[in-house]
């Protein structure tokens, strides 16, 4: 589903603006990363875009057309997956007649109703407790329902308000699995966090939102080159060998941005620039910087191995959309 905003804009009270002349484009097929602080805006956009809320200007276009009446609207639901702010889950519902109930709501036939229940509850490994109520469930469990509940009847658009809010580290990487396949049938997703490297790497677009307005949007990689990010911090944890990695990293021209301790264990910080990498872009795209930073790094670690540093861990620290968010707020933009 292709959707277009318009000169969008929210006022609860007729004098301050939640959110103001919102144009933006999200092609059918794309995810769409939506990203500011808290109270930037990001709720109350996405609940005009799921409909939920009527804009005070502006309009909200689905493949062209812009809902109109009752009816038009509840069609156009039927289409939609939205988890917004406090959704509703019913503790005494078990996570099978939670999911029945909303298929219901959206007029699932019984037959293709039933197979998808049983196929959510697999996908978001909720078989084991399909039959227990949703009050006894962990905060996790609970979470993976409610973002069942959206993909229950395959929407053509699904609209995610912070979904990793509840998850740990397997369930979030288990999320942006489901996203993606989301995104190969064609289906439009967008999503927002105000973590952000949750959506580095998941998202094709981006729209950064500051004081209830778009600060920039467009392509992700055009946004990274249009703000030069080409550098990737990385932290090494090391058993040995502190003084030979030193070395090493002068070597390769990176920068040796700081050190410290983690669980009783050295830590450095190394900066490397994409910029300085040259030769590595050959192992990577040379359209994608990022990509020969980590080809660099990769040989860094190599020589360090050589010259007898032992490697515990290597972590990236920072996300290229948290250079961008950073330099964003460098210029003052809010």
């Amino acid at each position: 589903m292709h959707v277009r905003l318009s000169g969008l804009g929210k006022s609860y009270d007729g004098v301050a603006w939640a959110v103001r002349d919102l144009d933006l484009e999200i092609p059918s097929g794309s995810i769409l990363g939506l990203i500011g602080p808290n109270g930037a805006g990001k709720t109350t956009a996405l609940r005009m875009m799921a409909t939920v809320l009527e804009p005070s200007r502006g309009t909200v276009a689905f493949d062209g057309v812009t809902p109109d009446g009752p009816e038009g609207q509840q069609a156009l639901r039927r289409r939609i997956g939205f988890l917004g702010d406090g959704n509703p889950l019913y503790k005494d519902l078990t996570p099978r007649e939670y999911l029945r109930f909303f298929g219901e709501c959206f007029r699932m036939d019984p037959a293709t109703l039933r197979d998808a229940i049983e196929e959510t509850l697999a996908t978001f490994a909720l078989e084991p407790k399909a039959d227990t109520p949703a009050g006894e469930l962990s905060k996790g469990m609970r979470q993976r329902l409610l973002i069942a509940r959206c993909l229950l009847h395959r929407p053509d658009l699904l609209i995610l308000d912070e979904p990793a809010d509840g998850l740990d580290p397997r369930g979030r990487s288990e999320l942006r699995r489901i996203l993606d396949g989301v995104r190969s049938r064609g289906a439009t997703v967008v999503v927002s966090s105000h973590i952000l490297r949750e959506l580095d790497d998941l998202c094709d677009r981006v729209a950064i939102l500051q004081q209830g307005t778009i600060v920039v949007a467009g392509p992700v990689g055009e946004i990274i080159e249009r703000y030069e990010v080409g550098r990737l911090v990385f932290q090494l944890r090391v058993l040995s060998g502190v003084e030979a990695a030193r070395a090493v990293i002068a070597r390769h021209r990176a920068l040796l941005e700081a050190e410290g301790e983690l669980d009783g264990l050295p830590t450095l910080s190394v900066q490397i620039q994409a910029s300085r990498v040259g030769d590595h872009a050959s192992a990577a795209s040379p359209t994608d910087p990022a990509r020969a930073a980590e080809a660099a790094m990769a040989e860094l670690l190599s020589d360090l191995v050589a010259a007898g540093v032992k490697v515990v861990t290597c972590n990236r620290l920072r996300s290229r959309l948290e250079d961008v968010y950073d330099r964003l707020s460098d210029d003052r933009v809010n």
